[in-house]
């Protein structure tokens, strides 16, 4: 099912030379094996018998290392053994047992050297059957492909061959409602500087050095990071990277190019390969001529960051945003200050701080990189997790982090009294659906020039052929829609979709639209939201967008002591409030699984199962699909997630092996074993061999539970408990707060010690409550002077805003739980392999799978290494499973 020609064919042959080689090796052990075990029974003596087992064993061809037995190490063993020529405290029953482990670990390099022959064997079944599928013989079925395949290339055409006609006149007249012409003269200022600052840019470009070995090296990279390239296309611009003579030159090449950009035209049409992605969308991806490619990834790549810190700018300017805060009235914040002191009445933390935090500085523009040549993990399910050095979390971990920060929100809330209203949607199919004279307009409105729309025009509208299509066929022009995982196809919707960002905050009075690309979010009062939606509608009007039905919903969560029927707002959109594997449920205001979604994914991923070839094909497709993608489709388990969510997960997963293997007793681990059977004819297979990690020899079988029960048990009963904690801390700080006040105010300090100087260096006094923070009651605070201390009822007012405590709580709502650690036997911990392969430490994952097979393991094979390390193609298979995965059709 996958991978490039060339390296399945190497793999495939280097395969066959150590399976042929292995043989050669397991024939010479296996006979001096049993010519040392028939001298060994000849001799009578026990002492002698264990003696001469120890001192020839070494001796067989591949033994060197039977010494390394996490209990009996064979030097111990010889001083054991000699101890028990004059010791007649060595008993009989210590020299058979001596003896019992040297056999054992005779028989454990025997069933080493059948799991090598095994493994390759299976790796053998997988390269075969990966060139069988590239042959002709499997191409009539690829071509004919499955109905929705079809009916997605057909709305895919129907946008990109067809432009939609937006007004660019209605397009600046929105726009200048927005920016040039806003109320605000701060909004209309820092405007004009942005264009400026664009300008700016493009004034500077030619006095920039664009090209060296090691921008086109980064260039390579970011492309190499993305999903857009065929696998071909992938190795060969990895050999580029590994030769800096062919890096100058492409250098040079792009230097060329750049000094003529004016006259900018494409290499020919541009191929689209369609490919199917889990979440059953198909995506069509261009494949391009490679330095065209490099050439347009740096144009893109150094727009977009340009964009990005230009509307952040713009943005962050003091008096730009409206802000959540100012719901709280000049009055009641100067009474907070008299009565609070100044540095605590709108404290650092609250719940507002850090959702606007977050905002700023994870959410805004999140598609746009914040430097050139970013390291970042793709969207895609079938990605691995973060890397350890990338810039920033993958937008996949963004998204579900966003989940988990509503669910903590709609926590609170509820508790508090208060009804919430949450609104999520998309665009549809918004890469394919852009209008292009939308993304010109806007574009030219915030000043770029009429020779960079020219390039950008031309990479739009360019000639377009299907790779499925017949040779010869006529290519046609994209008249609509961008490119899809390119840098400038982020620059072009990223800039469209910041100004319905702004729209939303600016026509709410401070509520935030949380987008992710084209994923909408919108939550808070009923109020704020319908006027949000209403601003989203205007929008996707005048852009000439359009919504996703499927996607588009809203869900009303009302107060625990709320008697109310639900909101009076009848223009919020119809329809559930989904992501993923999860559905928000209005009567418990919590994200519950959702059963008919993961049904649709139970029967795809049987369909995939069943149509892999090989046994590693089944490996990897259970992983990427039934694990990995199951998992990260069910959000992240985070303090707000109780253990009854982490019990709908575990029972999910059960099901979803029930289903797809009835006939083996609902295990994907027992349906393994019969496939390698069945295939290979091989019986008594152990489950640490299944699940065991490639590096040790075990096939890597992914177990999701394993994942889910890590962090499972550290989830609290209910998230409720969050909050009676913290009405305790509220209560307990309103009185400490009232208790400083008033003592403040009746004590006669007059002024203490000196703590401030003047500008000629004579100390100035200070009063006791100027001292803490505390405005004097006099001047514009005399009118607090005679006031008693605020209620209870004004201190809890504008929580969100207010309240330190509250986003304490909200934290720990929010915090990732810690999984669990493994307690490893103290016998493992001396196994050769346990420390980790290549340096680096096993994960609490591999752990908890190491640990939870080890007797089994230790006792079969002498060791955790099922087979050692050069008895198979390790290195060739790792890049193999690197390589993109082919979903059935």
């Amino acid at each position: 099912m996958a991978s490039s020609e060339i390296l399945t064919e190497t793999l495939h042959a280097v395969t066959g030379f150590k399976i042929t080689e292995l043989g050669k090796q397991k024939q010479a052990y296996e006979s001096a094996k049993q010519s040392l075990l028939k001298n060994a029974s000849n001799e009578t003596d026990t002492r002698k018998r264990v003696q001469l087992l120890v001192d020839e064993s070494e001796k067989l061809p591949g033994m060197s290392h039977l010494g390394r037995h996490p209990l009996h190490d064979l030097d111990d063993l010889r001083y054991f053994i000699e101890q028990a020529r004059f010791d007649p405290s060595i008993s009989e029953h210590a020299l058979a047992d001596y003896e019992k482990t040297v056999r054992n670990q005779l028989d454990a390099q025997t069933a080493k050297y059948d799991f090598a022959e095994l493994y390759g064997e299976l790796v053998k079944e997988w390269t075969s059957s990966n060139k069988a599928i590239g042959s002709d013989s499997a191409g009539e079925f690829v071509s004919l492909g499955r109905e929705e395949m079809h009916a997605q290339r057909t709305t895919w055409e129907e946008y990109v061959f067809h432009a939609k006609e937006t007004d660019a006149a209605v397009i600046k007249a929105y726009l200048d409602e927005l920016f040039a012409k806003n109320p605000s003269k701060e909004v209309v200022n820092e405007f004009e500087g942005l264009r400026s600052r664009i300008k700016r840019f493009q004034e500077g470009w030619d006095n920039l050095s664009y090209f060296n070995e090691e921008v086109v090296a980064g260039c390579i990279r970011s492309i190499l990071r993305s999903d857009v390239l065929a696998d071909s296309k992938r190795s060969a611009l990895g050999d580029f990277l590994g030769n800096r003579i062919v890096l100058n030159e492409i250098a040079d090449v792009m230097n060329m190019r750049m000094a003529t950009r004016s006259s900018f035209a494409l290499d020919g049409p541009t191929v689209i390969e369609q490919r199917r992605q889990l979440n059953g969308r198909y995506r069509f991806y261009p494949d391009e001529d490679l330095l065209q490619m490099i050439f347009l990834q740096y144009i893109g790549l150094k727009w977009a960051v340009e964009l990005k810190e230009a509307l952040r700018m713009f943005t962050f300017a003091d008096d730009v945003l409206k802000s959540p805060s100012q719901k709280l009235s000049k009055q009641a914040l100067r009474r907070r200050q008299f009565f609070l002191n100044k540095s605590s009445a709108l404290p650092e933390g609250s719940v507002a701080h850090q959702n606007d935090l977050t905002w700023r500085t994870t959410i805004f523009l999140d598609q746009l990189p914040n430097q050139m040549f970013e390291k970042r993990g793709a969207y895609g399910n079938e990605k691995p997790d973060d890397e350890e050095d990338d810039h920033r979390a993958s937008p996949l971990k963004v998204a579900q982090e966003l989940v988990q920060r509503i669910q903590a929100h709609l926590i609170i809330q509820k508790k508090l009294n208060k009804d919430t209203t949450v609104i999520r949607s998309d665009f549809k199919w918004f890469g394919p659906s852009i209008p292009h004279n939308s993304i010109f307009t806007v574009l030219e409105y915030f000043g770029v020039q009429e020779e960079w729309i020219d390039l950008f025009r031309k990479v739009l509208e360019a000639p377009i052929t299907f790779k499925d299509d017949a040779p010869g066929s006529e290519p046609r022009i994209r008249k609509r829609g961008t490119p899809i995982g390119t840098p400038l196809a982020s620059f072009f919707g990223e800039a469209l979709l910041f100004c319905v960002d702004f729209a939303v905050n600016q026509r709410t009075d401070g509520a935030q639209l949380w987008r992710l690309h084209d994923d909408l979010w919108l939550w808070g009062e009923d109020e704020s939201c319908s006027k949000g939606w209403d601003t989203l509608t205007e929008f996707s009007d005048v852009m000439g967008l359009d919504f996703n039905e499927e996607k588009t919903g809203s869900c009303q969560i009302l107060a625990a002591e709320s008697t109310e029927q639900g909101t009076t707002f009848t223009n919020l959109p119809s329809g559930d409030v989904v992501w993923g594997f999860l559905k928000l449920d209005a009567a418990s205001g919590e994200f519950v699984i959702n059963h008919e979604k993961v049904d649709i994914h139970i029967e795809e991923l049987d369909l995939q199962l069943k149509a892999c070839n090989s046994v590693f094909d089944f490996v990897l497709a259970w992983n990427l699909y039934g694990s990995r993608f199951f998992l990260k489709n069910m959000g992240k388990v985070a303090g707000s997630t109780t253990r009854q969510h982490v019990h709908a997960l575990l029972e999910t997963f059960q099901r979803v092996q029930a289903r797809v293997f009835k006939a083996s007793n609902g295990s994907v681990g027992q349906h393994l074993k019969r496939m390698v059977q069945d295939r290979l004819g091989v019986s008594d297979i152990p489950d640490g061999f299944l699940y065991y990690p490639t590096v040790l020899g075990g096939l890597g079988l992914q177990n999701p539970l394993i994942y889910v029960n890590l962090v499972g048990n550290s989830t609290v009963e209910s998230s409720e408990k969050f909050m009676e904690s913290f009405f305790k801390d509220e209560e307990k700080e309103y009185r400490s707060k009232k208790r400083f006040f008033e003592e403040l105010s009746e004590s006669n300090e007059g002024f203490a010690q000196p703590t401030a100087w003047d500008w000629s260096g004579d100390a100035v006094g200070q009063s006791g409550r100027a001292a803490r923070g505390y405005p004097e009651p006099t001047g514009e605070w005399a009118d607090l002077k005679d006031e008693p201390f605020m209620s209870f009822e004004e201190f809890v007012e504008h929580r969100e805003v207010t309240s330190l405590h509250l986003g304490v709580h909200y934290t720990r709502l929010l915090a990732d739980h810690v999984e669990h650690e493994i307690k490893v036997m103290s016998e493992l911990s001396l196994s050769p392999g346990y420390r980790g392969v290549d340096g680096k430490p096993w994960t609490d994952y591999e752990k908890w799978v190491i640990q939870q097979y080890a007797k089994e393991m230790l006792a079969r094979f002498g060791g955790l290494y099922v087979v050692e390390k050069g008895l198979l193609p390790a290195g060739l298979t790792k890049m193999l499973l690197q390589s993109r995965f082919t979903w059935q059709n």
